[in-house]
């Protein structure tokens, strides 16, 4: 008797789920629609910007270089969430894409500020800045900081997209887009010394601070101290070893580090040897020179006494199972504290006024 009561329950479970799914199923276009509209309400509305608590936020809206695909990885971009104010520390390939399927909006970015003039730290800034420009209603172009030579990108980028500015003005109308606000405004930032630490951007809370790579003045190019409510963070972009970058970096909270594996990029080296492509050789072993490894930044974390290592800008791609294993080396024997290979998505969060730190991933694909 139990064991057909039983039978028969199980039996009108399957009716019952049996008739759900038809009736969803019937029901599945106006149920989409509404799943649908509140997706899109929920991320028209809400802003990773406005639901972090006070604090500094470094998060990777790029982890890797301009060298071939790596699917977690694209071109370099970092932002930096101090407060309520987002900064943009270069702009690679996707990095509007990254930045708004990471929860925030293009129209929220205050600053941009480039490490360098390299194509890949600069593929994505004029889509970025028109984005800005379209969703900000900014009274004035948004501010590019950068060393020798941002004024002539800028400048490009504008020319670039003004014939597209004076269209979509002329289609939405005044109203809809301030043309004075169109397109980035260059600040070309310069050093008087190769140890100069300079700050270009202050405010009670906030202090932004450039310094000049230890190639300077033959290299134009920059790293950035962020100091927000007592919580601090360097951010390298491409270097050598530097001794520039471990003495700024002295007892911060974050490194954001770049990296590149001479192992892993010997074996490029060698494939473009073995096919005669004599230049390729030439260009991959520049970089290799120009670049810190995995230990080498692992070392200058140690001796900055930082609390936490994010590598990036990662050199080569890293597709195949084990390859971080030899990308990292010994680089964990060399950093005893947090130490993570970036990857696109990756945010570090550091509440202000305290010594907690948190990593996450904020990626969505909707």
């Amino acid at each position: 008797m139990t064991h057909k009561l039983f039978r028969s329950k199980r039996a009108i479970a399957a009716i019952i789920a049996a008739v759900l799914i038809i009736g969803i199923y019937a029901f599945r276009s106006p149920i989409l629609h509404r799943v649908i509209e509140f997706a899109v309400n929920h991320r028209l509305t809400n802003s990773t910007v406005t639901n972090l608590p006070d604090g500094l936020h470094v998060g990777l809206c790029g982890a890797g270089s301009q060298l071939l695909v790596d699917p977690k990885r694209s071109e370099p971009c970092v932002f930096v969430l101090a407060g309520k104010n987002l900064f943009i520390v270069d702009a690679g390939n996707k990095s509007t894409q990254l930045i708004e399927s990471m929860g925030f909006g293009a129209g929220e970015v205050k600053v941009v500020l480039l490490t360098g003039t390299n194509s890949y730290r600069i593929n994505g800034l004029g889509q970025l800045l028109n984005w800005n420009w379209m969703l900000s209603r900014n009274d004035e172009p948004t501010p590019v900081f950068g060393p020798e030579g941002v004024a002539e990108i800028v400048a490009g980028l504008q020319q670039a997209y003004i014939a597209d500015s004076r269209y979509k003005i002329s289609q939405l109308g005044a109203n809809a887009l301030k043309s004075k606000g169109f397109g980035g405004r260059s600040i070309t930032v310069k050093f008087s010394s190769p140890s100069e630490l300079l700050t270009i951007i202050k405010s009670p809370d906030l202090e932004v601070m450039a310094f000049p790579k230890d190639r300077f003045p033959e290299e134009p190019g920059i790293s950035y101290v962020f100091r927000y409510k007592g919580r601090s963070v360097v951010i390298s972009g491409d270097t050598a070893k530097s001794e520039n970058v471990q003495r700024h970096a002295k007892d911060v909270d974050l490194l954001v580090h770049d990296a590149l594996s001479p192992t892993l990029m010997g074996f490029y080296i060698d494939g473009a040897a073995k096919s005669g492509m004599t230049n390729v050789v030439e260009i991959f072993t520049k970089m290799v020179s120009q670049h810190a490894t995995p230990e080498e930044a692992a070392l200058t974390a140690t001796n900055a006494g930082a609390k936490y290592l994010l590598l990036t800008g990662i050199t080569p791609p890293l597709q195949l199972p084990g390859a971080e294993g030899i990308f990292l080396g010994d680089a964990a024997k060399q950093f005893k504290g947090p130490l993570r290979i970036g990857e696109d998505g990756d945010m570090i969060s550091m509440p202000a006024n305290s010594t907690d730190m948190s990593r996450s991933s904020i990626i969505s694909r909707f």
